[in-house]
């Protein structure tokens, strides 16, 4: 099903084998993603930020940041062969990781396993061969050995691809992404599927006014609850959540439209056009305009 993984629900297991290809545009989806090239390397455009995966490395990223395949280094589109597995986000989160993984994956980076071509590519044509008989059992036998395959890479240590934007540097926005770096070590992972319907409704209405409130009302927990479990799993709170995404949105509208900067700040949710140049000022270290001009 090449290319429509974004219309998969986020709470479906799902296993790809297929030539890679450049996308037209960047996409989000709820998963998160597991990529191995084979015969090809393949440059990614990734939270803004352009990205090297090499060929005969796993890469794990949450989808749910803006992401789109740009270039396939020597090889023509068609040639080589990419594994996707689409991980649903509550069972990632039940996962026994390293903390330090889970940090990466949630703040919007991409990390890399060492180099085992053998042994992952016999696991990955396994557990393909095994997810096509569409067998029920088998897809949680798959899922079980992916979670410790992870949990042994984690203990050999995790790699970042090389990055690539010429004449900028990022700022990671210190309410965000320092913050659920340094809060989710401590979190306990419970109630992870709260936590996904909670990050599907936010995602539903980012474009409109919503609070704490709006979520807990949606799940029919109390608000507090709701508040304490999203920031103990999350590692931040709903409202710096939100604020994340509106600004991810964002970055998906500069580089795939042609939409005047002010109309994208309103849909993606900021009460003002002084508010969404704040923002994205403070993450991106540049005005949205800058942003575009340097991605395209």
């Amino acid at each position: 099903m090449p290319g429509s993984i974004s219309d998969i629900q986020g709470d479906i297991f799902y296993i790809e084998n297929r030539a890679p290809y450049i996308m037209d545009s960047g996409h989000v989806h709820g998963h998160v993603e597991l990529n191995y090239l084979l015969g090809c390397s393949a440059t990614y455009i990734v939270n803004g930020r352009e990205q090297h995966i090499p060929e005969n490395r796993l890469a794990i990223f949450w989808a749910n940041t803006p992401h789109r395949l740009v270039a396939l280094g020597e090889k023509k589109q068609g040639e080589g062969i990419l594994y996707n597995l689409y991980i649903p986000l509550p069972e990632f989160l039940q996962w026994p990781l390293t903390e330090q993984l889970r940090q990466e994956v949630m703040a919007g980076f991409i990390a890399l396993a060492k180099s085992d071509h053998d042994y992952l590519v016999m696991r990955l044509s396994r557990w393909y061969e095994d997810f096509k008989s569409d067998h029920p059992e088998l897809k949680e036998i798959i899922l079980g050995e992916l979670a410790l395959l992870l949990k042994k890479i984690s203990l050999q240590g995790w790699d970042h691809p090389e990055s690539f934007f010429p004449g900028v540097q990022f700022e990671e926005s210190p309410s965000v992404t320092d913050q659920m770096s340094a809060n989710f070590g401590s979190a306990r992972l419970k109630g992870a599927h709260h936590v996904s319907t909670m990050i599907h409704f936010i995602g539903e209405n980012l474009h409109r006014p919503i609070s704490t409130a709006d979520v807990a009302a949606h799940l029919g927990l109390h608000k507090n609850y709701t508040t304490n479990l999203f920031t103990s799993v999350m590692g931040v709170s709903i409202k710096q959540y939100l604020q994340f995404q509106r600004l991810q949105k964002a970055q998906l509208l500069l580089m795939d439209s042609e939409r005047p900067i002010a109309d994208i700040g309103y849909a993606c949710g900021f009460s003002s056009l002084s508010r969404f140049y704040e923002a994205f000022q403070r993450y991106f270290g540049m005005p949205p305009g800058q942003f575009r001009k340097k991605l395209l």
